[in-house]
């Protein structure tokens, strides 16, 4: 096999691996994606007020 045909063998298999990715990944990415915003400013609502951080009292 010459290193043309070896290319060409090449670059089809890339352009089907691309197009497999875009059919698989892409548009449920893209609904995963919002309804996890959604989840994150939920769990945000849902954490507490107080801090890690001592209070300034503390360190005196």
């Amino acid at each position: 096999m010459s290193n043309d045909q070896k290319e060409m063998q090449n670059q089809d298999f890339e352009a089907m691996m691309e197009e497999r990715i875009r059919q698989n990944f892409s548009a449920p990415a893209q609904a995963g994606a919002s309804a996890s915003n959604e989840r994150l400013r939920e769990m945000n609502k849902k954490l507490p007020s107080w801090s890690l951080e001592p209070p300034y009292s503390f360190l005196k």
